[in-house]
Formats: C-alpha cells, structure tokens, sequence
C-alpha cells in the first residue's frame, strides 16, 4: 500500500501553511503527497423540523425547496472544493514536489481520516478549519478529535511556514519521555536538525533521566541543546521556543504526567492558540 504525506484541506486560512508544511515534509521524506478535503456531509443538510408548524401544503412546497436549495449547495461545495484542491496543487508542485495526488471525499473528518489511516504517513493539518478562518485565535472544532483519535505522526500547522533547522522536543523525565527521545531519533523528519531538549520544573528524581536522554541523542550524532525552566508548562515551552527562534515543537502525545496531559485539556489549546510554528506530534 502507498503511503502518503496526506494534507487535509478544510478552508482558505491555513490552507497554504498547511500545503507548504506538507511538501516540505513529502521532500524531506521522499513519500508522495495527497492533497486532501472531506466536504462534511451535514453541513448544509437542511432541518426539516423547521416546517413543522405551518399547513401540509405549504410544507410540502418548502421541504421541496429547501432539498432543491441543499442540491444547489452540495454542487458548488463540490465545484469550490475542486478549484480549491487545483490551486494547491499548482502551489505545491512549483516547489518541486514530485508527487502529488488530490482526493476529494465526503463524510465526516474524523471517521474518514481513521479510514485513511493505513496510508497515512504523516498527517498535516491546520490548527483551525474552515469555520474560524477568520480568527487566527481559534482552535478547529474538530481538531482535538483527530489529534484524540489518530496513531499516525501529525503535523499542526499554526501560521505561515519557514523552514525549520532546529526543533524543541518537550521531555518531563517519565519512561515515556524517555521513549519520546529514541522515536525523534528514529523520525526521518528531524534528521539534521539541532535539538533543544527542555524539561519544565526541575526535580532531582528528573535530572539523571535528562541527563541520559541529551546523551541518547548525543551519541545518535544530534546537535543537543539543554535547557530547565519553570513556570506552567505551555508558556515555558512557548517563550523559549520564541526567545531562540526555534522552528518546530515536537511532542509525544498523551500521558498521565504534567507534561503529556496538556495534550487532554486547557494547556493543549493555549499552546496551539500560541504557537507560531508547526507542532509535531510524535507517536
């Protein structure tokens, strides 16, 4: 089975720091890239409750209209969504991508995405849709849900893409951590680049686990940069990350520790909200 670097498409905001993240990522990797977007098969499906108050004639009249009128709507999604997939794919292969593949789908983004799944080599979306193109301080309403739902490596992309020569990889001394350092390692992504290892509040119990995962990446020929800081976990990451221009944040997803469980509440949407580079999710 083909995989590929799949970008999925939900709107005109972040569709080109979505595009451009993703064909850098398909150069970096060699793998194909699949421009993708799902036309939500509810969202301009017409509620027929809204006749239930007026006479069996002119309910009739009006169900017949508004079944016309989803038609009418369906069709210029599907024309729109088109144009739109045909522009990014112009953009994307005048940066020399070798491969691309455009895929128009309708469902719901979740569901169809853990249907793609299997080829689905790295996932890269914005960090908001369609529906809140308009405000940069927002989080997709559906983005949470993939980011929950997903096993694959994904990519947010949070505003207009440079690429990056060094990353922050987020450690907080667990076992999983620790894993979290050897799969950077093994990611094809990251190779080359610098890495600033940052662990938030300090513990002694924390140091010598540290200490060992700036060594892994050491003796695996990285660049390390080590660093402790304070204070809440997402602001921490947030301002050294914009202190020293880093150009990418990389995270495992999910846990039960400080650190991981950001990706669960509160800090996940404040940092999202605040980040102005890609975040990698690691899994």
């Amino acid at each position: 089975m083909t995989q590929y670097i799949t970008a999925c498409i939900d709107g005109q905001h972040y569709s080109k720091a979505v595009v451009d993240l993703a064909g850098w990522t398909a150069q970096r990797l060699e793998t194909p890239l699949k421009l993708l977007h799902v036309l939500d098969k509810d969202r301009y499906q017409a509620d027929s409750q809204l006749s239930g108050t007026i006479g069996l004639g002119s309910r009739e009249a009006l169900l017949k209209e508004l079944s016309e009128l989803d038609e009418k709507r369906a069709r210029l999604e599907i024309q729109h969504s088109k144009a739109l997939l045909n522009d990014l794919e112009s953009l994307v292969t005048d940066t020399g991508v070798p491969s691309v593949v455009k895929q128009q789908l309708h469902g719901h983004l979740v569901e169809t995405l853990l249907e793609l799944e299997p080829e689905i080599r790295v996932l890269v979306l914005g960090k908001s849709g369609e529906l809140h193109q308009k405000n940069t301080k927002a989080i997709g309403s559906q983005l949470e849900s993939v980011v929950r739902a997903f096993s694959t490596h994904t990519l947010i992309a949070n505003g207009d893409f440079s690429e990056p020569t060094e990353y922050l990889l987020a450690f907080d001394g667990s076992d999983t951590s620790q894993k979290l350092v050897q799969k950077a390692i093994d990611t094809p992504l990251l190779k080359g680049m610098t890495c600033h290892l940052v662990m938030v509040e300090d513990a002694d119990n924390k140091r010598d686990a540290f200490e060992s995962a700036a060594e892994t990446l050491s003796n695996a020929g990285i660049h390390v940069t080590q660093v402790c800081l304070t204070g809440s976990v997402s602001s921490a990451i947030l301002q050294y990350q914009q202190e020293k221009s880093i150009g990418m944040i990389v995270m495992g997803a999910y846990g039960h520790s400080k650190l991981r469980q950001f990706f669960v509440g509160s800090n996940t949407t404040r940092l999202l909200l605040d980040a102005t580079v890609p975040v990698l999710l690691i899994r």
